[in-house]
């Protein structure tokens, strides 16, 4: 990496390290968590105080970050979720379903959550916001490859085999999952990625940020193949009302 890759990336590395500490630290803590040397962790952490991104509490040396740096990104979790009850709609997808739901959006060849709602299950899917995993083998991957033309998943997948982040099915593999997804308005995963969770997953109608934006059942694999119908049922259920619930919200603006 050059420079400045570094340079972002321990930027990154010091504002991951005080959220899971969930308390100010210290430069000599900093900088051992995100394993730089101490000369350059002090370079970055005034870079940042001077950026007004972190602030430094002289009594005790440690550095915490600012509500400048926190209002960067309180716009974004609300944006998600529009303005049609769409959270709330989602824990009760879980609450009926029984199963972990996540919302997910596609990042290039991954796919991100962006917001997880555990259901009353006892052991359960267990993923966390923020957690990415590849879009080639997953259903919401698959999901949203059902929306895009033959030739743009033939490039996305020539250059994820090309990467080789992860084992990439074939693309005739890849090609018949979707052809399956376009028909059923669903994709299913049954142990790819993981071997001991399943998923099902569809597009979700949604227009706060323009952005594709899907919704995922997971759980144990025995449990999630035993309850499919269900599932498939409550998802497009679920679709189907948030299909009716977007255009009411047009017609009343």
């Amino acid at each position: 990496m050059n420079d400045t890759s570094v340079s972002v990336t321990r930027s990154f590395r010091v504002f991951d390290a005080l959220a899971k500490a969930k308390q100010p630290l210290s430069s000599a803590e900093i900088a051992r968590l995100i394993e730089a040397p101490r000369s350059s962790t002090a370079d970055l952490l005034r870079t940042l105080v001077g950026l007004n991104l972190l602030s430094i509490d002289r009594r005790s040396a440690t550095y915490f970050p600012t509500a400048r740096f926190s209002s960067l990104g309180s716009w974004l979790e609300s944006s998600w979720f529009g303005h049609a009850g769409l959270r709330d709609a989602l824990r009760e997808l879980a609450a009926t379903s029984g199963e972990t739901t996540v919302l997910c959006t596609p990042t290039d060849l991954d796919v991100e959550i962006v917001a997880v709602f555990e259901g009353p299950a006892g052991i359960a899917w267990s993923p966390v916001v923020g957690e990415r995993f590849p879009l080639f083998g997953s259903a919401t991957g698959t999901s949203y490859l059902s929306t895009l033309p033959p030739s743009t998943i033939r490039a996305m997948h020539r250059r994820a085999t090309s990467e080789k982040r992860a084992p990439v099915p074939e693309l005739s593999s890849v090609l018949s999952d979707v052809r399956a997804s376009q028909r059923a308005s669903l994709a299913w995963n049954l142990g790819t990625l993981n071997p001991e969770v399943a998923t099902v997953a569809c597009h979700l109608p949604q227009d706060s940020l323009q952005r594709p934006l899907f919704v995922a059942i997971g759980g144990p694999c025995k449990r999630i193949q035993e309850k499919r119908a269900l599932l498939e049922s409550s998802l497009k259920t679920f679709v189907t009302m948030r299909l009716h619930g977007n255009t009411a919200d047009r017609e009343l603006r």
